[in-house]
C-alpha cells in the first residue's frame, strides 16, 4: 500500500513540474519577443545664422520627393556661403554631401562633399560650404544634406532662396527674445508693444492665443512654467518685406499636486522690419499638454486631457466601458468598468528629454475598439523611432490587451512629407476585420491586402465633393463621373465585406451625394430640365432627398409640393434642407426644414468632451464618462511585439495629372486645391503664399510692389492674342511657361503677378479681351491684341471694369530653367 501511494506522490510530482515547467517554457515563448521601442540613432543638423541655430533638420532613411519638401526656407546671401551644425548623438560622422536641386528636383544644380568640421564645447559639429555655381534670384531651390555615419546614412531638406533685402537676423533675434521673455516674465512688459489686445473672443486658452490676446494670457497667466527645452526657430517664408517664423520648444509646470506637467508649444510670427524695429503683424501660439505616465489623469468622473484641442479623436467600444483616445501623437484607452489606463503607444520614453523622441510629425487614427480591450489603428507620418527610424509611412497595428502588446500588421513606405500624407489619411483610412487596408492616396481609392502585401485601384481620379464616409468608417460612397451635378449611378462600397452595389437615377432624372447621416446614405434626385447652370455656377434643383441604408431600404424621403430642395447641410445630430421655389428660369430660396437625428450610440451616452475653465491652466478639456466614484487607477504601458516577417509594402504611386496649388500659411502647409483663385483667396485670408506643383511661387501675402511694367517683347504671341479660354492659352504656351487661371480674384491681388513680370489677360470693357502689361498708383495699362497699343485706365476704373465682366484673369508664367 505504502508503496502505491509513494507512486503515487511521485507521479504527482513528476505532473506538477511538467505543467510548471511547460508554463515557464510556454510564458518565455510569449514575452521574449515583448520589447520597448529602441532608442534612436539619427543625428540631428540644423542651418546656423551666425553662431544661431535655425531649420532644424531630422534625416531620413530614404530619398524623399523633394517637391513636397518645403518645412523651412534658408537664405543665401551675396557671398553663396552656408554654414551647417550638426549633433552626432554617439555617432561618427564620417563626411556629409550636399546637393542643390531645382525646387521640383527635376535638375542637380550642384553637389559636393564636405570632409572637416568644426568640434564644439558641447559637442556639435559645424562647417562652412560656398556654391561655386550661380542661382536665379527669388526662386527657390532645394538643398539636400547626406550624412554618412559609421551607423548609416540619412538625408536632410531645406530649401534656399537668394533675395536682397532680407532682415532675417532681426526675425530670428526677435522671435527668440519674444518667447523667452514670456516664460521668464522679465520685462514681459516690453511685449505688449507688439500685441493688438483687444476685447474679441477666443484668447482663454493657452492652447489657441493670437495677436489679439492680453499680456497676461501670452505671458502664461498663474501657469508659472519653466522652458525644459529651447526652441531653434524656423524660417518659413520671407520676402523683403515681411518674414514668417515658427518655433516650437517646450515647458514644465507644477500643479497644485506637485505633479509635473509637460506641454509642447509652437508658436508663429509674421514679422515686418522698418529700419528702426519688428512690427509683429501676426502672431498665434498653441500649447498642448503632453500626458504622463506620472500625473493623474483619471478624477472626478473624466479624463483629464488639460490644455489641449477640444476636437479630440476618441472611439468607444459597442458597450460603452471602454474609450481610446489620441493626444499630440500617443495613443491612450481607458476602461471605465476595470478602472485601467493603458498608453498603448508612443514615441516619447518615460524620463528622456530627446528632442527626437517628441519630433511631432505624426499622428494616429483610431479605427476601432473591441469589448476585450483590443484596439486597431493607424499610425502615420515620420517615425521617430523604432525598425521604421527616419522613414515616412502609414502603419496598421493591432493591440491585443490581453498580452498587452501592440504588432505591426503592415507598413506602407511613402516618399511624401507627413503634411501632405496627413491630408491623404485625414479624408481617409480604414481597416478591416479580415486584413484589409482601404486608403485614398493622391485621389486613388486603393484596397491593400496586408498579408500578402498585393493591392489594387478601386477608383482613380476621386473628388473631394463626390466622396463621403459614413460616420463609423464602415462604408464609402462616390458619385459616378466625378460631377456632383451630373452624375447618373452612385457606388456604396461596403468595406468589411468588400462589396459594391449601385444606386441609379431613373431616366431622365440626375443623382446627388451629400454623406451621410450616421451610417446611412443621404441623397437627392433631380429632373434634368430643372438644373439651371450658369458659367461656374449651378443650381440644383431637387424633388426629393432620400436617406437609405446599406440594405438598399430607404428609412426616409422628403419632397414638398411646390418647392424644390436646393442643398442639404449637415450639423451636428440633424440635417437641413435648404428649400427653393420656381420663378421663371431660376429658383429663389424658400426657407429650409430640418429632418433631426434621434439615434445614440453608446460613445455618445456614456462618453462626450467638456470644457472647463480653471485659474491655473485656463481652458482645459476632457472627456467626461458616467461613472463618478473612482479610485485611482491602474496606469500601465504596452509593450511591442517583435516580428520577423516582412511587413513593408513601396508602392509607386500614381499622380493624379491634375493641377494642384498649395497654400501654406501659420507656418504649415494650409490646404491642397484645384482652383488657382480660391488658392489665392485662402492664402490672402490666412495671410500665406501659393505655390504650383513645379514650386513656382503663384502669390504671396503682402509682397507686390508698387509699380509693374512688363515689355511687349517678353511677351509670347500667343498670350499677346489675349485667347479668354484657359484651355486654348494652355495648348498654346505648354512648350514655354504655364497658366494660371485667377478668375474670381480681386485686381489688388493679380497686381502681385504684374509686378512680378508675368502678363494677365482679362475681360475688359464690352467684354474684350486685353493683356494687363503695368501698373502705377494711378492706372493699369492694357495692351489691345486688335490695335497693338497699350493704354492706361484707371485703378478705380480697372477695378470696376473687370468686376463687371466677371473678373476673368488667365496669367502667363514662364517655366523655371
Amino acid at each position: 500500500m505504502r508503496k502505491i501511494i509513494r507512486r503515487i506522490i511521485v507521479l504527482f510530482l513528476i505532473f506538477i513540474g511538467g505543467v510548471a515547467g511547460f508554463s515557464c517554457l510556454m510564458n518565455s515563448e510569449n514575452t521574449d519577443n515583448r520589447t520597448d521601442f529602441q532608442t534612436p540613432e539619427i543625428p540631428c543638423m540644423a542651418m546656423l545664422l551666425g553662431d544661431t541655430e535655425v531649420n532644424r533638420m531630422y534625416g531620413y532613411a530614404r530619398n524623399m520627393e523633394t517637391d513636397y519638401m518645403r518645412d523651412t526656407l534658408t537664405p543665401l546671401g551675396t557671398d553663396k556661403t552656408l554654414a551647417v551644425s550638426i549633433t552626432p548623438y554617439g555617432r561618427e560622422i564620417e563626411s556629409l554631401v550636399y546637393e542643390i536641386k531645382s525646387s521640383d528636383g527635376s535638375k542637380v544644380i550642384e553637389n559636393n562633399k564636405i570632409k572637416k568640421f568644426q568640434e564644439q564645447e558641447d559637442g556639435t559639429l559645424t562647417a562652412e560650404f560656398t556654391l561655386k555655381k550661380s542661382i536665379l534670384m527669388n526662386q527657390e531651390y532645394t538643398l539636400m544634406f547626406t550624412l554618412n555615419t559609421d551607423a548609416g546614412s540619412w538625408n536632410y531638406y531645406t530649401r534656399v532662396i537668394q533675395r536682397a533685402g532680407l532682415s532675417t537676423e532681426k526675425y530670428v533675434d526677435f522671435v527668440n527674445s519674444f518667447y523667452q521673455k514670456a516664460v521668464s516674465q522679465d520685462e514681459k512688459g516690453d511685449l505688449s508693444t507688439y500685441l493688438e489686445s483687444d476685447d474679441s473672443p477666443g484668447n482663454n486658452s493657452f492652447y489657441d492665443l493670437n495677436i489679439h490676446a492680453g499680456l497676461n494670457m501670452v505671458s502664461w497667466g498663474d501657469l508659472a512654467p519653466e522652458i525644459s527645452r529651447p526652441g531653434i526657430p524656423s524660417i518659413k517664408d520671407i520676402n523683403e518685406n515681411t518674414g514668417s517664423l515658427s518655433i516650437t520648444y517646450y515647458i514644465t509646470a507644477e500643479n497644485g499636486e506637485g505633479e509635473i506637467e509637460r506641454y509642447q508649444v509652437e508658436e508663429f510670427f509674421r514679422m515686418r522690419y522698418d529700419q528702426t524695429r519688428v512690427r509683429l503683424l501676426d502672431f498665434h501660439r498653441s500649447a498642448k499638454q503632453i500626458l504622463t505616465m506620472d500625473q493623474t489623469i483619471v478624477a472626478g468622473g473624466r479624463l483629464n486631457l488639460g490644455v489641449t484641442d477640444n476636437n479630440i479623436q476618441y472611439k468607444a467600444d459597442t458597450s460603452g466601458n471602454l474609450v481610446a483616445f489620441v493626444q499630440q501623437g500617443d495613443l491612450w484607452s481607458y476602461n471605465v468598468k476595470t478602472n485601467k489606463l493603458i498608453r498603448i503607444f508612443s514615441f516619447r520614453d518615460t524620463g528622456s528629454n530627446d528632442e527626437r523622441n517628441d519630433h511631432a510629425q505624426h499622428d494616429v487614427k483610431i479605427v476601432r475598439v473591441s469589448k476585450n480591450g483590443d484596439v486597431d489603428f493607424i499610425l502615420y507620418g515620420y517615425m521617430n523611432r523604432g525598425d521604421h527610424e527616419g522613414e515616412v509611412g502609414t502603419a496598421v497595428y493591432h493591440y491585443n490587451a490581453d498580452q498587452n502588446v501592440i504588432e505591426e500588421k503592415f507598413f506602407l513606405s511613402s516618399t511624401k512629407a507627413f503634411e501632405f500624407l496627413k491630408q491623404d489619411i485625414e479624408e481617409f483610412a480604414y481597416v478591416s476585420k479580415d486584413g484589409k487596408l482601404y486608403l485614398l492616396l493622391s485621389d486613388t481609392l486603393y484596397q491593400f491586402q496586408m498579408e500578402d502585401k498585393s493591392y489594387k485601384a478601386l477608383q482613380e481620379g476621386m473628388k473631394k465633393d463626390c466622396f463621403y464616409v459614413s460616420e463609423n468608417s464602415r462604408y464609402a460612397a462616390w458619385m459616378e463621373g466625378m460631377d456632383p451635378y451630373n452624375t447618373d449611378k452612385i457606388v456604396l462600397l461596403d468595406l468589411e465585406t468588400g462589396k459594391q452595389q449601385e444606386i441609379s437615377a431613373d431616366g431622365g432624372t440626375k443623382i446627388r451625394l451629400f454623406g451621410f447621416i450616421n451610417n446611412d446614405m443621404v441623397y437627392g434626385l433631380a429632373k434634368e430640365e430643372d438644373i439651371r447652370r450658369n458659367g461656374d455656377e449651378t443650381q440644383f434643383a431637387m424633388y426629393e432627398i432620400r436617406i437609405q441604408n446599406s440594405q438598399g431600404e430607404v428609412k426616409k424621403s422628403y419632397s414638398r409640393d411646390g418647392y424644390y430642395i436646393m442643398n442639404v447641410l449637415f450639423q451636428d445630430n440633424l440635417i437641413q434642407l435648404e428649400r427653393g421655389k420656381k420663378e421663371g428660369d431660376t429658383y429663389t430660396p424658400a426657407g429650409s426644414e430640418q429632418i433631426l437625428n434621434n439615434v445614440r450610440d453608446k460613445k455618445d451616452e456614456t462618453f462626450s468632451v467638456v470644457m472647463l475653465t480653471t485659474e491655473r491652466q485656463a481652458n482645459i478639456t476632457g472627456i467626461q464618462f458616467a461613472k463618478t466614484d473612482v479610485q485611482e487607477p491602474l496606469t500601465t504601458e504596452a509593450k511591442f511585439m517583435e516580428s520577423s516577417r516582412d511587413n513593408v509594402l513601396n508602392m509607386e504611386q500614381k499622380e493624379t495629372g491634375e493641377e494642384a496649388y498649395y497654400v501654406y500659411a501659420m507656418g504649415k502647409l494650409w490646404g491642397i486645391y484645384e482652383n488657382a483663385a480660391k488658392a489665392v483667396q485662402a492664402a490672402d485670408e490666412n495671410m500665406g503664399v501659393v505655390l504650383n506643383q513645379k514650386q513656382q511661387y503663384i502669390w504671396e501675402r503682402g509682397n507686390a510692389k508698387d509699380q509693374g511694367d512688363i515689355s511687349l517683347s517678353d511677351i509670347p504671341e500667343a498670350v499677346k492674342a489675349a485667347p479668354l479660354d484657359p484651355n486654348t492659352l494652355k495648348e498654346e504656351v505648354r512648350n514655354m511657361g504655364t497658366v494660371a487661371d485667377l478668375t474670381g480674384c480681386t485686381l489688388d491681388q493679380i497686381l502681385y503677378e504684374i509686378s512680378y513680370q508675368r502678363p494677365v489677360i482679362t475681360r475688359s470693357k464690352d467684354g474684350q479681351a486685353r493683356v494687363i502689361v503695368g501698373f502705377d498708383l494711378y492706372n493699369t495699362y492694357l495692351y489691345d491684341p486688335q490695335t497693338q497699343k497699350t493704354e492706361p485706365m484707371g485703378l478705380k476704373d480697372s477695378k470696376k471694369t473687370f468686376e463687371e465682366n466677371g473678373n476673368v484673369f488667365l496669367c502667363y508664367m514662364e517655366d523655371i530653367e
